[in-house]
């Protein structure tokens, strides 16, 4: 259950009250204390990610919707208060940035290019498309125009943003494949090709294949997760999602090349991998700001430990911090 955000003059009283930020009139001055250096996203070896884990865990997920629901009209100077205050929103922001750029000079020609962005969200670049899967950040919508089509899993707020929809379903008349959302006016290139559907099918947008199938998110959320696999010519992706069931993971390709999972959704790691058998499995759905520390929002060494289950067992695995290139 996602915590109720705070409007921002909430936020912004009780974070002064704390002796934190300064008051309103402060904020919108614009003024920045001297001597904080931004942060970027790079973090290296177990020293980094602790003191990743540590500017994480200072996000509460008030600050944290008061912050990314805004969008695009966050007002600048208190966003930049914030990511100065908070240093894992700059490198929530640095994510996205880098995952734009290297966007533009990755060379997908020979595979597909993947990153993951934040929680379950991942960009695919091919020889010919670009897409994504569960995109959820502060500035997605602005991805839109390059995109040539999106999938989303399952309605979770943490799994897409509205402004994204809109952008793609309204402004783009773009195809956006979910269980949830209408879609009927979207278009692939001249061909209509609305996204929304609830049955097992495939989608076609030149040289991707999208096959949909359904699992459980939990014991009550029965069949509300779509999971994806994803061709490219012999090169496959499989996006499960918030899946609790391993026993509904049945792709069709017997050795997928990445399987993006949620490691601690009520699946254990290795069953699922040994449903989907990949050759690499990406564990996800780590730190999720709209969670609150210690109550599902799964830390680095939670994915790490997951990630040794999976090693112990065979399978190659990894942990992607925020806007990793994953292959």
């Amino acid at each position: 259950m996602m915590a109720e955000a705070m409007s921002r003059r909430e936020f912004v009283a009780a974070i002064a009250a704390a002796g934190g930020l300064p008051a309103a009139n402060a904020l919108c001055a614009g003024a920045v204390p001297p001597g904080n250096a931004v942060p970027t996203v790079d973090i290296g070896g177990d020293d980094g990610r602790e003191i990743f884990q540590q500017e994480i865990d200072a996000v509460t997920p008030q600050a944290w919707w008061s912050y990314d629901k805004c969008g695009m009209s966050l007002d600048e100077a208190l966003g930049s208060r914030m990511r100065l205050e908070l240093p894992a929103l700059q490198r929530y922001e640095n994510a996205f940035d880098k995952v734009l750029a290297e966007i533009d000079a990755a060379d997908a020609s020979a595979h597909p290019a993947v990153w993951l962005v934040y929680n379950m969200g991942i960009v695919v670049k091919t020889g010919k498309s670009l897409f994504t899967v569960d995109l959820h950040h502060r500035r997605a919508e602005t991805l839109a125009p390059k995109l040539d089509f999106a999938l989303i899993t399952h309605n979770h707020g943490d799994h897409f943003t509205e402004d994204f929809y809109q952008a793609m379903n309204g402004r783009e008349k773009k195809t956006v494949v979910s269980n949830f959302k209408d879609n009927y006016g979207a278009h692939f290139g001249r061909k209509h090709v609305g996204g929304y559907t609830r049955a097992v099918k495939t989608f076609e947008f030149g040289d991707v294949k999208v096959r949909t199938a359904y699992t459980d998110h939990n014991d009550y959320l029965i069949d509300y997760t779509t999971a994806f696999e994803i061709t490219v010519g012999d090169f496959a992706i499989y996006h499960s999602g918030d899946c609790s069931n391993a026993g509904k993971l049945r792709p069709e390709c017997p050795n997928p090349d990445v399987w993006i999972f949620h490691p601690r959704c009520g699946m254990k790691p290795v069953d699922g991998a040994r449903a989907v058998n990949p050759k690499l499995a990406v564990v996800a759905h780590l730190n999720e700001l709209g969670h609150a520390k210690g109550n599902a929002r799964w830390t680095w060494a939670d994915g790490e430990r997951a990630r040794q289950k999976l090693e112990d067992a065979g399978y190659k695995a990894v942990v992607p911090l925020w806007g990793d290139r994953i292959c």
